[in-house]
């Protein structure tokens, strides 16, 4: 059974949820290492004033039980690759097998698509995180690579898994 959520913008009063959510080994071992870890209540502090200056809306925090529980963001891509955007996410471990993020990546992806001109959004999961692959599938993405021993992730190589939306409505 799905559990409730909803998609909103963060604000200040986020902070405290945030960073004591994305304080988590496991979360990072599946993120970039630009993601800071420990991850403090300044670090949040940090990324509520970037998402505050952002010009469109990029970034959806995940409420659950009146709480900030994950994020889904898109990363717009420049010059030749202006109509990609590169989707992230993470979701607080309570609540991580729900069936949380399939759904509300969909839904996200969905509102991103209506508000921008966004062609095709791709995403990258490291090899030993097959939940997150299973995430996307269950939205609609396509496995469409395997790059090999592209990641340097906890001073190891690892596969990077990518798949891909293509919202070819917008282009036929």
């Amino acid at each position: 059974m799905e559990e409730s959520f909803k998609l909103r913008a963060w604000t200040r009063a986020d902070i405290p949820a945030l960073a004591k959510y994305l304080n988590n080994k496991k979360i990072w071992n599946n993120c970039r290492d630009t993601l800071p870890y420990p991850y403090t209540e300044k670090d949040a502090e940090q990324f509520i004033g970037f998402v505050e200056g952002q010009s469109e809306q990029n970034n959806y925090c995940i409420e659950i039980n009146h709480e900030a529980a994950g994020n889904i963001s898109f990363i717009r891509g420049t010059d030749v690759e202006r109509y990609n955007a590169e989707l992230g996410y993470w979701l607080a471990e309570p609540y991580w097998n729900r069936g949380i993020m399939s759904e509300a990546v969909k839904q996200a992806v969905e509102d991103y698509l209506s508000h921008s001109d966004t062609i095709r959004i791709h995403a990258h999961v490291y090899e030993n995180n097959p939940a997150s692959m299973k995430v996307l599938e269950k939205a609609g993405f396509q496995k469409c690579g395997i790059f090999r021993k592209a990641c340097f992730k906890n001073r190891q190589f690892v596969d990077c898994h990518c798949c891909e939306l293509v919202n070819l409505k917008k282009i036929n």
